[in-house]
């Protein structure tokens, strides 16, 4: 069964994976700037509203290379936390994930891996992405076991910057032979 992006909502089990929407700037910009919200392993990006609204309004958030999604809740549209994916520049058929449950209580009962994994299905059917990466911090281990869950292998440990703050941690990739032999992505009960 393929992941269909339905105009600007791309639906899971238990979330929708939606476009950020004017309504939303407040809500994203408070997130970006809370610690309690980015969590220990992940840099506030410190969104000004002026820049995110410009780039809202001039497509640079929704186009084919990037995408910042609003994940909610389906059965209460409770915004839990952002998803963005963007293709890398020096090779446009890898894409560079990167996800925020943004209310700490939500945190560890499966939603990140969901919407995650219901975008890399996405990014390889529809997009045809050969592969997917994502960065962690060295000590964010309930994102590796996500990662591994998910199909992804470590590819190296690294030093990245993170919004202009350097961490220490791990690169992981998950190919499209991989995605194709892995089973998580069989079968969409979750």
């Amino acid at each position: 069964m393929p992941t269909v992006l339905y105009g600007n909502r791309l639906y899971t089990p238990r979330l929708c994976l939606r476009r950020l929407q004017t309504g939303d700037l407040g809500l994203v910009c408070r997130w970006s700037s809370d610690p309690d919200a980015c969590g220990r392993y992940l840099t506030p990006e410190r969104y000004l509203p002026a820049q995110l609204r410009d780039q809202l309004e001039n497509g640079a958030l929704w186009r084919e290379s990037e995408r910042l999604f609003i994940i909610e809740r389906r059965t209460d549209q409770t915004p839990l936390g952002t998803l963005h994916y963007w293709m890398r520049k020096d090779q446009g058929e890898v894409a560079v994930m990167a996800v925020k449950i943004a209310l700490p209580q939500q945190r560890g009962i499966g939603f990140g891996t969901e919407a995650q994994k219901y975008l890399i299905i996405h990014l390889f059917q529809q997009m045809r992405v050969r592969r997917v990466e994502m960065y962690t911090d060295m000590d964010n281990h309930p994102q590796q076991r996500c990662l591994h869950k998910l199909g992804f292998q470590m590819d190296r440990s690294l030093t990245y910057a993170d919004h202009a703050v350097v961490r220490t941690g791990h690169l992981f990739k998950l190919s499209a032979a991989a995605f194709e032999r892995h089973t998580v992505y069989q079968y969409h009960y979750d």
